[in-house]
């Protein structure tokens, strides 16, 4: 995820002019919720209780990466 993520960005914001590209992840998941940490997307909160996973409610954190002019 940190080396595609990268590309990933930079072709969204400069080849598809994206503003903003958002990420949802599980809060339990905190390898991932690092990974977002070091690839610099700001967390903004988190949706409680938002989606049911093997019959259980689970919560979501958003994550945001905004492109810098």
């Amino acid at each position: 995820m940190t080396e595609a993520m990268p590309l990933i960005c930079n072709y969204g914001f400069d080849k598809l002019g994206l503003h903003r590209i958002e990420g949802f992840v599980e809060s339990d998941n905190t390898n991932c919720k690092n990974a977002m940490a070091k690839l610099d997307f700001q967390h903004e909160g988190t949706m409680k209780d938002c989606e049911i996973k093997n019959g259980k409610f689970i919560s979501l954190d958003i994550y945001s990466k905004i492109k810098i002019e």
